[in-house]
């Protein structure tokens, strides 16, 4: 093994955790929240007494280690065991293990207590088992490779990790990842309201005490209530899963409902782990450069104001007249540059602009502002850029830091968007600005490591050319050929030379930028969802200039257009679209009609109520549908707020299906969602790579196609082979064309290149 990366197991660190869990006097925790921490207490006893008392009999407390050694050689025996753990905060590396909840079928559901404390006294409570036992059993129960189920399961893992130091606790069906892959809509994405919709059918209570609790951490709360409420929610974790497993397996009979178990067992379930190991590396702070930034943005932040302020004398006389008019108007002195209101009065008021934004005709937006083209709203915008980097960045991110090891760790979303994609927050790293070279310098590698950073190059232009099966787009990529390049040069019929940005000598080629420019700009439209408009302002050009621009690419690739149509069509059929991999993007407005007509709560505005002959239907007559549709269809999309108000005159309220339909939606949820797969794949692939450990290799952050990572000086020029070997055989026999990846090494993120 070349180079070791210290793990949770040593010696030292089980004794610190020993300590930590099983000192005598525990340190009082805050409690939050009106009300004395008695009544508080009281009032949840009486509460989870009210509600769960009648379960007493279904669930237990261990508190004995051979009641513990026999509950978990029952679910060794049963091969399966129901996970979840109760702490004092949602920080698995900060905050404190109240216990441990398990359950597995025939026996009850089981409430481990480990830091529970009196509120009383605040001493600890005794017979609360020690965590060299918990890690003990719990090795023993994984050691025999047994089913584990967990809900949201990488909290619950690093817990046991931070908490209990068992490191090699696993997940093999999380009930949170399984729900979002059969329903990504789910409104209710919570254990108790999922199990109370499908296991309960909807009957009872979810018994949810998020506010009851609220501020008083669980070590607080007495064992004789905690079990009662703990215990459940591992029984209940078990029988959502039972539910679940009928719908999400190999055998299924339905093909699709086949593919959707492929995604959630071979990409959602094996980056569970991996997620949770990058949750727990975390990323390297650096607080000197930090500290360098403070300064240079708050000078510049105050440079910002300053100019803003000079922008304003040239108004000083309209100004000083209005405050005159007006000795009660809402205007500092000086003019606060961050208010919207004050800003409105100086623009509007003061300067007398025009409008230029009906629906906001007094805004200060961006937009808004880049419309109205005066030097002070350039000067507002330039302190507004500046301002956020300052607020959301420099100041805020040393407060992220974890003050035990210098690292920032924040939680990764596995299933962030609908589309499968992952997002990030506590803080959002994959949000830090690329534009700006100096925030994501604030984050380095670990002293005697370099970060390494690969990311696939047009990912999304190359899933969306297998999913379109172009063959001229597959060979451009086959022969590694400019993608933009070449579309541009079949759709404006032109040679590829002439649509390269550079020529061979090295010098631009002015013409042929433009070319390429103007069709990669299509190409992404049609990838991220932007209508011709949006292209156009992009383009710097008119609406009718981007269409012909756009016509003319479909001219050269006729299978982009099918695409879009197929796709289309396969929402409108079956009611969700597919990724390459076979995730399911659900698109259930694609079903309805364009519009939907019900009576508003006033009802029909003609209903002669004392007509008790007349009986009232409660659908809208189909003569008043077809009259409000046939307006609808030929419209422009100004014009619909009028329709919309003429019949709701009538009582008639419409609902509109139509922005939910729109095709380039549709194509993004399949091209973004088949990107995400290929992420996570290369996750999986990278985080359980041997060699890549043996080398000291560790991920840090993923970035949509981008993956940072760090390893040891030494080791990085195989690491980073090896590192790019296993992004680009990420797709595996899905995708027919060669994927390229680079890898760049630095000390910072975005810093300078290292050689190796």
């Amino acid at each position: 093994m070349l180079f070791d990366i210290p793990q949770r197991s040593t010696k030292e660190q089980n004794t610190a955790l020993a300590k930590k869990a099983n000192s005598t006097k525990k340190a009082i925790p805050t409690v939050k929240g009106g009300g004395s921490i008695v009544s508080r207490i009281q009032n949840i006893v009486a509460m989870v007494e009210t509600k769960l008392g009648k379960y007493r009999d279904r669930y237990i407390l261990i508190r004995e280690e051979k009641d513990l050694d026999d509950y978990i050689s029952k679910c060794i025996e049963n091969g399966v065991i129901s996970i979840d753990t109760e702490t004092t905060g949602l920080d698995p590396m900060l905050d404190d293990i109240a216990g441990i909840c398990i359950y597995t079928p025939g026996e009850k559901g089981a409430y481990i207590p480990i830091n529970h404390i009196s509120y009383i006294t605040q001493e600890r409570v005794e017979n609360q088992l020690p965590v060299e036992f918990l890690r003990e059993q719990f090795t023993r129960l994984y050691e025999h490779n047994i089913e584990s189920i967990m809900f949201n399961a990488a909290f619950d893992i690093r817990v046991m990790r931070n908490c209990v130091g068992v490191n090699n606790i696993y997940c093999t069906w999380d009930c949170y990842l399984a729900a979002r892959c059969l329903n990504e809509n789910e409104p209710a994405n919570g254990l108790k309201p999922l199990h109370q919709k499908y296991v309960l059918d909807g009957v009872g209570d979810a018994w949810s005490f998020g506010e009851l609790f609220k501020g008083i951490p669980f070590t607080m709360i007495p064992l004789k209530t905690a079990y009662l409420y703990a215990a459940r929610d591992p029984h209940i974790t078990y029988e959502l899963y039972d539910y679940q497993k009928q719908y999400l397996r190999e055998d299924i009979d339905r093909e699709d409902l086949r593919d959707v178990y492929w995604v959630f067992n071979n990409i959602e379930m094996p980056c569970v782990q991996v997620i949770c190991d990058m949750e727990d590396t975390g990323i390297e702070f650096d607080f000197e450069y930090n500290a360098e930034l403070k300064d240079k943005y708050h000078k510049l932040l105050d440079e910002k104001i300053e100019g803003f302020y000079e922008c304003c004398k040239a108004y000083s006389k309209e100004i000083e007249a209005y405050r005159k008019a007006n000795p009660n108007c809402k205007l500092d002195d000086p003019i606060n540059i961050a208010s919207p209101t004050q800003l409105a009065i100086l623009l509007y008021d003061i300067i007398k602009c025009e409008p230029v934004d009906k629906k906001s005709p007094r805004g200060t937006g961006e937009e808004i502002l880049k419309k109205l083209k005066l030097p002070i709203c350039n000067a507002i915008l330039e302190y507004r850029t500046t301002s956020k980097l300052v607020d959301t960045y420099i100041d805020k991110l040393p407060d992220c830091v974890n003050p035990n090891d210098g690292r920032i760790h924040c939680k990764f979303n596995q299933y962030g968007a609908d589309t499968g994609r992952m997002s990030s927050s506590d803080p959002n790293l994959q949000n830090i600005p690329s534009h700006n070279k100096d925030i994501r310098k604030m984050f380095k590698a670990t002293d005697g490591y370099v970060l390494m950073s690969s990311d696939y190059s047009q990912q999304e232009p190359r899933t969306m050319a297998q999913l379109c099966g172009d063959e001229k787009m597959l060979q451009a990529y086959r022969e590694g050929k400019d993608l933009y390049a070449e579309i541009a040069s079949l759709s404006f019929n032109t040679t590829y030379e002439n649509c390269l940005e550079f020529r061979k000598d090295g010098t631009v080629n002015k013409e042929g930028k433009e070319r390429r420019s103007q069709a990669k700009s299509i190409l992404l439209g049609v990838l991220y969802g932007r209508g011709v408009p949006s292209i156009a302002e992009q383009l710097g050009t008119t609406t009718k200039k981007a269409q012909s621009i756009k016509d003319s690419v479909f001219r050269g690739f006729p299978a982009i257009s099918k695409f879009e149509q197929d796709s289309k069509r396969m929402a409108e059929e079956l009611g969700y679209v597919t990724t390459l991999w076979g995730r399911k993007r659900r698109l259930p407005s694609m079903l309805r009609p364009d519009y939907e007509f019900k009576w508003s709560a006033e009802g029909p505005t003609d209903n002669d109520l004392l007509d008790f002959d007349e009986e009232v239907s409660d659908e809208v007559p189909m003569n008043r549908q077809n009259y409000y549709r046939k307006k609808l269809a030929t419209c422009y999309f100004r014009d619909k707020k009028k329709i919309f108000e003429e019949a709701n005159a009538e009582g008639i309220w419409v609902i509109d299906n139509t922005m939910d339909k729109d095709v380039t939606k549709i194509v993004n949820a399949r091209i973004q969602g088949s990107a995400a797969d290929l992420t996570k794949l290369a996750m999986i692939k990278i985080g359980n790579d041997e060699r890549l450990k043996e080398l000291g290799f560790r991920l840090l952050v993923p970035v949509h196609d981008e993956l940072i990572a760090e390893c040891p000086k030494e080791n990085a020029k195989e690491a980073g082979a090896r590192f790019v070997e296993l992004m680009n055989a990420a797709a595996g026999k899905r995708m027919t064309i060669p994927l390229d990846c680079d890898v760049e090494v630095t000390n910072a993120w975005y810093g300078e290149k290292v050689e190796i």
